[in-house]
């Protein structure tokens, strides 16, 4: 009996198939990463949009704070700040909701909006009220470099409102 390699002859092996970007799977390929590619962009470009308010706060926050820390000015950064946070609220959730509120309201308000952590405290409350609504004492330098670090912080991570299309 002979070998079975023997019996069927020699086999043949077809030639290489050559390597192509001409074939419709590649074209395929190509326009779907150019979708994804401009996909990508529109989404970066509105991210950066819709959160441009929170950069321009920030720099007006820090120039600010520090134009009036070095006047000694402790009180002014404090209501400042305040106030800051305040226009972006009405601004986000609307005037209705956010005008009227003032003190542990205020604060309430501003942790449930808040995506990291609830940052203000009930001493953070108590010192707006004492030193903006009733009694302009003098104020602490490091509670007022806390009470705008938080302010920071606040302004960074936020959500936005259902809906809202800033």
């Amino acid at each position: 009996m002979q070998q079975p390699l023997q019996q069927f002859g020699e086999l043949i092996e077809p030639a290489p198939v050559p390597f192509s970007f001409h074939t419709p799977g590649w074209y395929i390929t190509g326009v779907v990463l150019v979708l994804l590619l401009l996909l990508g962009a529109y989404r970066f470009a509105r991210y950066r949009y819709r959160n441009r308010y929170r950069r321009d706060a920030l720099l007006w926050l820090g120039k600010r704070m520090m134009a009036l820390h070095a006047q000694q000015e402790c009180m002014q950064q404090l209501y400042e700040a305040d106030m800051l946070m305040k226009r972006i609220a009405m601004k986000i959730y609307g005037r209705e909701k956010v005008a009227g509120l003032r003190g542990h309201e205020w604060i309430t308000f501003l942790n449930r909006q808040n995506l990291r952590r609830k940052e203000f405290s009930a001493e953070d409350g108590q010192l707006l009220t004492d030193t903006l609504y009733s009694d302009p004492k003098a104020v602490n330098t490091a509670d007022t470099n806390r009470f705008i670090s938080k302010t920071q912080n606040w302004i960074r991570y936020h959500k936005h409102a259902p809906g809202n299309r800033l």
